[in-house]
């Protein structure tokens, strides 16, 4: 039996146990992503129109400061919703030194995905080991809006990049947490194409070995918001073979970091050298859809993919690693849809007519499990269009932006609207209905074409109206409105619209494979594939020894561009070197904008140069 003594002397030491027990530690908490007071969600789109409806992303990190003088460890965190049955635990063994900051943040499999619509309120409670009651708080819970002036953010493809029956490809709430969870709403895309049977990133006729048979390779990426740079890396190594990662790379590999004031965006992952050089500064100005780069594999990459995400850039470095800069942030999109990919696989030819579900300031929809749901999205702000890969077999663009084509039924086509606009998306008309052609070349107004019977016809208000001249190329001179041919004979002719006259070319024993002209001044790719100069007189050869296909030069400069034997484009500003774009472009054909070379694929589709790579000029027929 405890003498009375030794229970007294006990006593205060048993009842401060007791009081220390119903106690909860001296914790101060830091939620994120909280803006406004109210923590943060991301709306994802519906996986369909009309399907199941949107969801919402809860991803929380947690910032711990122990004001006590004794160490505290963070065992358990219960989230619940008041007013709904919503409830889920997760555990950890988190040790907070005394007087220091220690963070927490949701693995991927702990995000939280609430049904619509969406609570108000988000209750957290801690527990403590030594604490019997858990540290309790109740927030108000909210939709997430970007500090952009739409609060949201633009898509980074756009249509004109991408082959026929192609879409980017992503999947919501599933990217791993990284340092204190700041990539828990980031995405990594790629893009997905039918292959006949099935979706693949993956080329027909490639199996996956070399980073150039994936769909997503070499893709342009553009600047979701405006900003200024804060980072960049555009020197790492491509990762090869394809599943390997250069140990030597950053872990972003090459990549932009573009922070807008509040908000800090990065693309990793892309080409090496590709990274636009306007941008290659730390404060350069970054405007929202600027070209940033090409999509490559470098860095902490197993193969080609772009990795995005945001965190806030304002953030306490006292409480948030540098590691990742700043606590996590969604990343709402627009001018986009979205579509489960199982749902639009039923749809395959009229794709155009599915259910998709469109992105106004939403995320990617939920791709957590049970379901997880592969999306194909759409990148543009009208709805989705079915685009055909044979879209010609000659092109041009008259001075005022309109595209003619002759399409692979020999049609002549155009389009309603320009392609100076931002989305070089054009849908094409049939203008010479029952008629076909072999090649076509435009003026402001007039379209000129070589009929199927070899002829040159002059489009009027009333129609076609045959001349009396047959050729098997043709271009015109926007100066004078002259159309010069290459004749059934090789020989140079031009055809004068004021007179209706053809004339031959002194003298005329010159001859050529193709012709371009500018200011008066006709260039020939000769029978021997050099090009030729017409000096007022006669045709003389140009000194550089390389050898072309096709032929275009720029009116207001004078610089000549062409088809090497390679199908790549070159370009010359004096006709003494020439010199490969290094963007990669093979081409059957090219014609001038602006300055600006297109050309015809071999895909047969047009396709627009960018200062890196090229981006394709999508059509509807």
């Amino acid at each position: 039996m405890m003498k009375l003594r030794t229970l007294l002397l006990l006593l205060p030491c048993l009842l401060w146990g007791q009081l220390a027990s119903a106690q909860t530690p001296d914790v101060t908490t830091y939620y994120e992503p909280m803006e406004g007071g109210a923590i943060r969600y991301l709306t994802m789109a519906s996986p369909s129109l009309g399907g199941s409806g949107p969801s919402h992303q809860v991803s929380l990190a947690l910032a711990l400061r122990n004001n006590q003088a004794t160490s505290v460890t963070l065992t358990s965190v219960l989230i619940d919703f008041p007013g709904t049955t919503l409830l889920t635990g997760m555990s950890t063994n988190l040790v907070v030194p005394a007087n220091a900051v220690r963070n927490w943040a949701f693995s991927a499999a702990d995000n939280i995905i609430l049904p619509n619509p969406a609570p108000t309120s988000i209750r957290m409670r801690l527990f403590f080991t030594g604490y019997a009651n858990p540290l309790m708080q109740t927030f108000t819970l909210a939709a997430y809006q970007a500090p952009t002036p739409s609060g949201s953010n633009r898509f980074w493809g756009r249509v004109g990049d991408l082959r026929p029956h192609e879409y980017w490809q992503g999947m919501g709430a599933v990217h791993g947490a990284s340092v204190q969870g700041c990539q828990l709403f980031a995405y990594d895309v790629g893009v997905y194409g039918w292959t006949g049977s099935g979706w693949s990133d993956v080329l027909p006729g490639t199996d996956g070995s070399q980073n150039e048979h994936y769909r997503q390779w070499g893709k342009p990426i553009y600047a979701v918001t405006g900003g200024t740079v804060t980072d960049f890396v555009n020197t790492d190594a491509t990762n090869f073979p394809v599943g390997s990662v250069n140990p030597a790379s950053h872990g972003g590999g090459n990549s932009f970091t573009i922070d807008n004031g509040t908000y800090l965006v990065g693309y990793a992952h892309m080409q090496a050298g590709s990274l636009n050089p306007n941008l290659l500064t730390v404060g350069a100005v970054v405007h929202e859809g600027d070209f940033l780069g090409l999509l490559g594999n470098s860095g902490s990459s197993s193969k080609p993919h772009l990795h995005i995400g945001a965190i806030a850039s304002d953030a306490s470095p006292t409480l948030w690693s540098a590691q990742c800069g700043g606590p996590l942030r969604p990343l709402p999109l627009d001018s986009a849809y979205a579509i489960d990919q199982a749902a639009l696989t039923p749809w395959i030819g009229v794709e155009h007519l599915a259910p998709w579900s469109p992105m106004n300031g939403v995320g990617i929809p939920s791709g957590a499990a049970p379901n997880h749901i592969n999306s194909l999205l759409w990148p543009a702000a009208s709805s989705p269009a079915v685009l055909s890969n044979s879209v010609v077999n000659d092109f041009a663009v008259g001075s005022n932006g309109q595209l003619w084509t002759v399409g692979s039924t020999g049609a002549v086509l155009t389009t309603h609207d320009r392609l100076s606009v931002p989305f070089n998306t054009g849908v094409y008309l049939d203008v010479n209905p029952g008629g076909a052609a072999k090649a076509i070349a435009v003026t402001a107004t007039i379209p000129y074409v070589i009929g199927m019977n070899d002829f040159v016809y002059r489009g009027t208000s009333a129609g076609w109206v045959q001349t009396s001249q047959t050729a098997r190329r043709l271009t015109v001179d926007e100066s004078t409105g002259k159309v010069w041919v290459i004749g059934l004979d090789d020989k140079v002719y031009s055809f004068n619209p004021a007179t209706l006259a053809w004339s031959a070319q002194a003298p005329t024993s010159a001859t050529g494979k193709d012709i371009a002209v500018a200011q008066g001044i006709p260039y020939i790719i000769g029978m021997d594939d050099r090009v030729w100069k017409h000096n007022g007189s006669s045709f003389v050869q140009l000194p550089a020894t390389t050898t072309l296909k096709r032929l275009a030069v720029d009116g207001a400069t004078g610089k000549l561009w062409g088809i090497g034997a390679n199908d790549g484009l070159w370009s010359s500003a004096t006709g003494s070197t020439w010199a490969e774009h290094p963007g990669g472009i093979r081409a059957f054909d090219v014609t001038l904008f602006q300055g600006t070379p297109y050309v015809r694929g071999l895909d047969n589709g047009v396709w627009k140069k960018e200062a890196f790579g090229s981006s394709r000029v999508n059509v509807v027929q």
